[in-house]
């Protein structure tokens, strides 16, 4: 390796000229991909209950593409709600909306409404028996709703953006004194999205002046500080292009994997520039500072890029589409930070002069000389007896709290309650209104789902429905039966003979997995005692898989986190050659993790997609310090010839100031997410914080303790390099 870097130094010019040319081609080829926010992706790609959705979703395409106006009317519907109801259904027609439905659609409401408030009055309240009722009004009239479909051509992310931003200042214009909340599907489809732009900028901006302003502060030059964010872009250029030679779109998850490689290259870059930084005070030139500097981290920083974008790849294993591609490109991301940081990074720090040692802020004593380093430097001297068991007491609480965190996903998941969207869903649900439908998708021939039989069944099954708490309203084809042009339309929407197909649509509030996914298994159960007379009927819908996408990702995740644990162990014995030292790396590995899930336990807060992937962004930090700190320790031990104890204080001592470092810059970038409008985001960004603190506490205190104790013991008498 001492070779390779010296040919890399040594023709840095044509490094950087050619690291440029791929950075610009990529570039080129990252502009073609595609956003894709839809929520299918987030469903399961097997199975039944995908074949039977699928099926559903061709024959009735305006599931989920409901736009819905919905407007307060205290004491019942006046003339001027009405006449803002009908501009409303205007406005809505005018954006490519269609089969506009309100209470105006009703002939003999909109002729009452043409001859006086009191004959508008009188009208709606003998409509309260129309199927229109608890879908165009709630029970007691106090909100109103106007309603259609986007066509199946217009749902697609940017149609519904178009959409929303069409409706949202033409109604904002009216300046309503009356409360109201455009909302839906598609419209919550297209603003949680931008919503989410919005705190990714903030994020990616904010992260990286913050990460270069603690770097300043730390090497006091700006080409040190701006280097060390070299290898980041080119890297994520690099995996968007291909991303676009393989078709795959940027998703809402895929969409952090600049986050992820910003936190992994600045952790590998901290310890490379603290050990150059400490070669150039100690008098060595610029360019052998760089070649040993390389040459004596370039194995640990391989075995942490390794360890952890095996971590990251394990999420292939959900099967989950939109899981699995974070996952892979995510690992495909840190391999190629690494590739740039090993090619790239030396050349650029090659270039110039030679610069001695920095009086103002030698590496070694910029954050050596901080309480925590000290301390762990004293506890290896001391062999402080109290390290060992109180790092067990809180891995065991950690475990036990643990045991009780909550599971629960929703809907609308991870926007902090105080945020509009959440609170124009409550309004809406406490009046009455349901946004989300589980369906019952119902197969026969056509004369047989209208049959007399069939709509006693049906009303039975509604029936049934009613009787639980987050179901809001049911509509089926005996509600309908046919008549007057409204009628005909939502009969339309139940009913497709030609399709051989019918439905129940059941209108249910967003009331999180633990409610609902025990509710669909009720009616699971009503449907197999009492199957339909004729034809199939199956629950389905994108509630249905929306609660299963959960699910998988939940009870697959146990099991990939064990298969990346039983890689990285395999990575850590090869890298030692020694399986016992592979088993004591991993322990203050695994401890941040359960002080994690005792902190969400505490706090309330539920394991869920989102949050899950906290402790792969988690796991990745601590292997990583883990690593630089045993890889220092084997090089002392080793190739020093030191006893265990000097060459711990000498690790300590030579990685305390960069495992420190990155430790307060990855902290420092997270934080920034406190600011999000994501409860998500807000949680990553706080819990992450909190595991690369307790990772470096443990890595710098816990891990020398179980040193000390296996060589003391006897348990390891050796520590060979590879």
């Amino acid at each position: 390796m001492h070779a390779y870097f010296l040919r890399i130094v040594r023709r840095r010019r044509t490094v950087i000229a050619l690291t440029a040319v791929i950075t610009m081609a990529a570039a080129a080829l990252a502009s073609t991909v595609r956003v894709d926010y839809s929520v299918e992706q987030f469903f399961p790609t097997w199975g039944e209950e995908r074949a039977i959705f699928d099926e559903y979703r061709r024959i009735f395409p305006r599931e989920d593409a409901q736009v819905a106006f919905f407007m307060e009317t205290p004491g019942g519907m006046d003339l001027e709600g009405f006449r803002v109801l009908s501009r409303v259904a205007g406005f809505m027609e005018e954006a490519g909306v269609q089969e506009v439905t309100w209470a105006g659609s009703l002939p003999w409401v909109a002729d009452a409404a043409a001859e006086s408030a009191a004959e508008l009055a009188r009208a709606l309240a003998g409509a309260q028996g129309h199927p229109l009722s608890g879908w165009a009004w709630n029970e007691d009239g106090s909100v109103h709703v106007v309603q259609g479909v986007l066509p199946p051509e217009m749902n697609n992310d940017a149609d519904r953006r178009s959409v929303e931003s069409a409706l949202t200042p033409r109604i904002e214009a009216m300046r309503l004194h009356r409360r109201w909340a455009l909302s839906g599907t598609p419209v919550l489809r297209a603003r949680v999205p931008e919503l989410l732009e919005v705190d990714q900028t903030l994020f990616l901006g904010g992260g990286i002046l913050l990460f270069f302003a603690f770097l300043f502060v730390f090497f006091r030059r700006v080409g040190q500080a701006l280097t060390s964010l070299g290898a980041v872009v080119p890297a994520y250029l690099v995996t968007l292009a291909v991303m676009a030679l393989t078709g795959t779109r940027i998703t809402l998850l895929t969409s952090f994997i600049p986050i992820v490689i910003l936190v992994v290259g600045i952790c590998d870059t901290t310890h490379i520039l603290v050990r150059w930084r400490t070669l150039l005070s100690e008098g060595a030139s610029r360019e052998g500072a760089v070649v040993s500097a390389f040459t004596e981290l370039v194995r640990s920083c391989f075995f942490t890029s390794l360890t952890t974008a095996i971590g990251f790849a394990s999420l292939m294993a959900t099967g989950i589409g939109i899981v699995a591609d974070f996952g892979f490109y995510s690992a495909l991301a840190i391999l190629l930070t690494f590739g740039f940081s090993v090619t790239l990074l030396p050349a650029l720090l090659a270039s110039g002069g030679d610069v001695p040692g920095d009086s103002r802020s030698p590496a070694p004593i910029g954050l050596g000389g901080l309480g925590v380093v000290r301390r762990a430097r004293r506890a290896a001297i001391r062999r402080s007896w109290w390290v060992l068991p109180l790092f067990g007491l809180a891995a065991l609480s950690g475990i036990v709290l643990g045991s009780g965190v909550s599971i629960d996903t929703y809907l609308v998941d991870d926007l902090k309650e105080e945020s509009a969207i959440i609170q124009d869903l409550r309004w809406i649900e406490n009046a009455g209104f349901g946004l989300f439908q589980a369906n019952l998708f119902l197969r026969g021939a056509p004369e047989k789902l209208a049959s007399a039989e069939m709509m006693d069944w049906t009303r039975r099954f509604q029936e049934r429905v009613r009787r639980e708490s987050l179901v809001t309203g049911t509509l089926a084809l005996p509600d309908v039966g046919g008549g007057d042009a409204p009628g005909e339309g939502l009969s339309a929407w139940l009913y497709r003979p030609a399709s051989e197909a019918a439905q129940v649509v059941v209108a249910v509030r967003d009331a999180g997995s633990r409610e609902t996914l025990p509710f669909l298994e009720r009616m699971d159960e009503w449907v197999e005692a009492n199957p339909p007379p004729h034809g199939t009927a199956h629950i389905t819908g994108t509630v249905r898989m929306a609660h299963t996408f959960s699910f998988h990702v939940l009870r697959s995740f146990g099991p990939s986190i064990l298969l990346a644990l039983a890689l990285i162990w395999l990575v850590m014995a090869f890298l030692f050659r020694s399986a016992k030292l592979g088993v004591l790396a991993m322990v203050p590995n695994v401890f941040p993790l359960l002080v994690l899930v005792g902190v969400m336990a505490l706090a309330g807060v539920a394991l869920k997609p989102s949050t899950i992937l906290v402790f792969s962004i988690a796991f990745g930090i601590a292997v990583d310090d883990s690593i630089h700190l045993m890889g220092r320790f084997q090089h002392l031990l080793q190739g020093r010839g030191w006893t265990p104890q000097r060459a711990l204080r000498g690790a300590i001592r030579d990685t305390g100031p960069a495992l420190v470092l990155s430790t307060l810059v990855v902290s420092g970038g997270f934080l920034l997410l406190l600011a999000s409008q994501f409860q998500v985001l807000f949680l990553v960004g706080l819990l992450t914080a909190l595991t690369a603190f307790t990772a470096l506490v443990a890595d710098l205190f816990l891990l020398p303790a179980l040193l000390q104790w296996s060589f003391r013991s006897g348990w390891v008498s050796h520590c060979r390099t590879g």
